[in-house]
């Protein structure tokens, strides 16, 4: 929305987001599912730069696949193919000043149809968690540089809280803003930072994540139940707004927990418990 408390500016045809284009890289199973000649006719700039982000990592994934069982040429042509979407992330969203991943407003002034011609002014300077979900590709948290830039524009941003990153800094009072925490934005970011070759990054992701388990405990202990987003200023405190009653359960809460203690573990020197 251009106006983040209101509905009526909600345009989602005229925004390329970062997180929804980093997503299609990431889902590996996608290259399981759709054959090989089939993906091979798909060529297209997805909307949302975590769909573009996604899309990179099944073509790095049908690339390691294909170079297991011999096919080289299909290695070497999808290979080729997510280095040049990293490219056009790198192109299009990427902010050297910021140190982060900007979501970029395609201009009024041009249709669809016509060639949209770059501009730095048209990126979004609103700090949400989703600019920095590219670090969980592995072309870009192999990359030192941004690592480290992408580190410290992190910490300032005002996104990590007490116990989790919020997932964004608007109070609107609703579900996608603050002081709402993901399971998965927590985990899209702290597997990047903990896979980088920075140590101060990955002990920076045991840290949020030895925060986020602490949080889920205490609210599970309390309530008997996993939630689907947290508030991330206090521990415990289970999250809140959107347009229904938060909901329990809840798959993404609890996978992101195990992957988190599988990773990491539990210190044995560390409590938990919100005191």
């Amino acid at each position: 929305m251009r106006n983040t408390s209101d509905f009526t500016t909600l345009a989602i045809t005229s925004i390329l987001p970062v997180d929804l284009n980093i997503f299609i890289l990431k889902v590996k199973v996608f290259a399981f599912l759709v054959s090989l000649e089939t993906w091979k006719s798909i060529h297209f700039f997805p909307p949302y730069l975590s769909d573009v982000c996604m899309l990179i990592q099944m073509e790095l994934d049908i690339a390691s696949t294909a170079q297991i069982v011999g096919d080289n040429k299909t290695a070497e042509s999808f290979l080729k193919a997510a280095q040049a979407r990293k490219q056009a992330i790198n192109s299009v969203f990427w902010n050297e000043e910021k140190g982060q991943w900007l979501d970029y407003w395609i201009s009024n002034e041009t249709s669809s149809q016509e060639c949209q011609r770059w501009k730095c002014s048209n990126q979004s300077n609103i700090a949400f968690a989703s600019n920095f979900v590219p670090i969980w590709i592995d072309l870009f948290n192999s990359d030192t540089c941004i690592v480290e830039k992408v580190k410290k524009s992190f910490q300032s941003s005002g996104l990590l809280g007490a116990v989790g990153i919020a997932t964004s800094l608007t109070r609107s009072g609703e579900q996608w803003d603050f002081p709402n925490g993901w399971a998965p934005l927590q985990h899209m970011i702290v597997e990047g930072l903990a896979k980088s070759g920075l140590q101060e990054a990955k002990s920076m992701a045991q840290d949020i994540a030895m925060r986020w388990i602490n949080s889920n405990y205490v609210a599970y202990k309390e309530t008997g139940a996993m939630h689907e987003k947290y508030y991330v200023e206090k521990c415990g405190d289970i999250g809140g707004g959107g347009e229904y009653i938060p909901q329990t359960g809840f798959g993404w809460s609890n996978g992101v927990v195990f992957a988190f203690l599988e990773e990491f573990g539990w210190p044995e020197d560390l409590k938990i418990g919100c005191n």
